[in-house]
């Protein structure tokens, strides 16, 4: 379906994202208000990829720190049908330049929408890293701590995750786990160097703790030269001093 819009007395009928990419490029950048408006709801007829979603989202109201809302507007509550990949909402969220525009975007897809498009825990961490402000709790609320942890399967999925939290958001993503699962997805010494780099060093020690006390240590950690490795690469040397510590005294019992 084509789409007529006008500036300066010029039409044109445009059909795809192409053609409005092209349109955007020739008129100046205060002219893409205008044109977004002309087009409105039948935004949908033209715009029906994710990868067609991006090319507008980055070429319309190109202007530093503008705001992108006129153009997620044209879609409404369709833009969970351009917007279907983790990695669409995490270029997304790197095109948007502030937190109203994110808390739209966000509030828009919703629940349903960001669960679709979450197929991995990179998935999540990487579109924690691009949100400002608070806009990292909406994301986190809108998911659902439920739905957070249930890609978390390993030492590695839980370090993506966490490093891209804030401490009180892996505090309460920790709480929310118990330690029981946190146990569960450290069945190697990969997965415990990866749990140690992404943890605050804070929660380093309570998990030291917790594998001492799950009587895990000697499990995960198979030799000298394997606690060396989680030492050097994913601990602090108050740290490392408490895990070599922790760790001959289960050897010894």
């Amino acid at each position: 379906m084509s789409v007529t819009i006008s500036y300066e007395g010029d039409s044109v009928e445009i059909e795809n994202a192409e053609e409005l990419n092209a349109a955007l490029e020739v008129t100046p950048p205060e002219a893409d208000i205008e044109l977004l408006n002309q087009i409105g709801e039948k935004m949908i007829d033209l715009v029906t990829t994710d990868e067609e979603f991006l090319l507008i989202l980055g070429m319309a109201i190109d202007g530093r720190g503008a705001s992108k809302q006129p153009y997620l507007q044209c879609f409404g509550s369709q833009l969970n049908q351009v917007v279907t990949k983790g990695k669409t909402i995490r270029d997304a969220l790197a095109l948007l330049a502030n937190e109203s525009d994110q808390e739209y975007f966000l509030n828009t897809l919703g629940t349903a929408g960001l669960r679709k498009c979450m197929t991995n825990a990179m998935d999540i961490a990487e579109c924690l890293e691009w949100l400002y402000g608070k806009m990292d709790t909406l994301f986190l609320e809108l998911l659902g701590w439920d739905f957070v942890i249930r890609f978390i399967n390993s030492g590695e999925n839980l370090s993506f995750l966490v490093k891209a939290m804030s401490k009180a958001e892996e505090k309460e993503l920790l709480s929310k786990m118990g330690w029981e699962k946190v146990m569960a997805c450290i069945q190697s010494p990969n997965d415990l160097m990866y749990s140690f780099i992404g943890l605050d060093s804070q929660s380093d020690r309570e998990l030291i703790e917790k594998l001492a006390e799950y009587n895990k240590l000697e499990q995960v950690i198979p030799s000298p030269q394997e606690l060396d490795r989680i030492c050097q690469r994913g601990l602090t040397k108050a740290e490392a001093d408490y895990l070599r510590e922790k760790y001959e005294i289960a050897v010894k019992a």
